[in-house]
């Protein structure tokens, strides 16, 4: 009998175990309202609420119209609450090289941001463009996770770009934000990830199929699996319960909740 799956059915939350959302944004969003200052109170109810140790966050104005001050929400965030939050640096490839390389010597070097983040479909600019390079360039000479927004067949990033991407910058752990959306772009993330073995899957998105997290399992390993929620954009409740639940043993659910983000982000 699964201990994580016992807990999670009958309502108590994961108090020993270490779960950590690789996968979260904070702040106003164009087309719903994140109300607080700045936005993080009712992201720490709902952590509370099922067993969230820590979000990994990028605010959504960074991969909007401001990467530059979204880093700064991010970093001040940081400062209120270590214990709870830790934070990506966003890139816009539609920036000067030697802006985007100031910035993430500034951030992730010299201050608390601890990954690099990348939107490819905001930003309206290829993930396998030149704008690009310098950070991937930067995570690889640097060892630190690269999350990036992908979904199936998309100009801006499909997941297949990834193989190519990942061969360049092997140093560097690059994650397939949604493990490409719909389950095409699961299929195109399995592909992309058995390809390289510096490629990783997250678990955001919106639609999480019956099966799918014991086939990922099998097809590519729980070692190569992240827990991220989307919160708040999505709520983080119900991809606890497809962890918890799935047909998979108990020391890959903990791999996937947590150990695997602490190992690649020096948590």
């Amino acid at each position: 009998m699964s201990a994580i799956w016992t807990s999670v059915r009958e309502g108590r939350l994961l108090e020993n175990e270490m779960v950590i959302d690789c996968h979260t944004h904070m702040g106003p969003w164009y087309n719903f309202n994140v109300p607080g200052d700045p936005w993080t109170e009712g992201m720490i109810t709902a952590m509370d609420a099922c067993g969230i140790r820590k979000a990994i966050c990028t605010p959504h104005v960074a991969i909007a119209t401001d990467y530059l001050w979204g880093n700064r929400i991010v970093e001040e965030v940081i400062a209120r609450h270590p214990t709870r939050f830790a934070g990506y640096c966003t890139v816009n490839p539609n920036y000067p090289e030697s802006e985007i390389v100031a910035e993430l010597e500034r951030a992730v070097v010299y201050g608390p941001l601890c990954a690099i983040k990348m939107h490819p479909v905001t930003h309206a600019y290829p993930a396998d463009g030149p704008g690009y390079r310098a950070a991937f360039a930067f995570a690889h000479a640097h060892a630190i996770p690269v999350l990036v927004h992908t979904w199936e067949s998309d100009r801006f990033c499909h997941p297949m770009m990834f193989v190519g991407i990942g061969k360049d910058f092997p140093n560097a752990p690059i994650l397939l934000g949604h493990t490409g959306g719909p389950m095409g772009g699961v299929e195109q993330s399995i592909q992309a990830t058995l390809a390289w073995d510096n490629l990783y899957c997250d678990l955001t998105a919106s639609l999480s199929p019956c099966g799918m997290l014991e086939m990922l399992v099998r097809r590519i390993g729980a070692d190569r699996i992240l827990f991220g929620t989307d919160m708040p954009f999505i709520d983080c409740r119900p991809k606890i319960g497809f962890v918890a639940f799935a047909r998979i043993s108990d020391d890959d659910k903990r791999k996937i909740l947590g150990r695997n983000t602490m190992r690649l982000f020096g948590l």
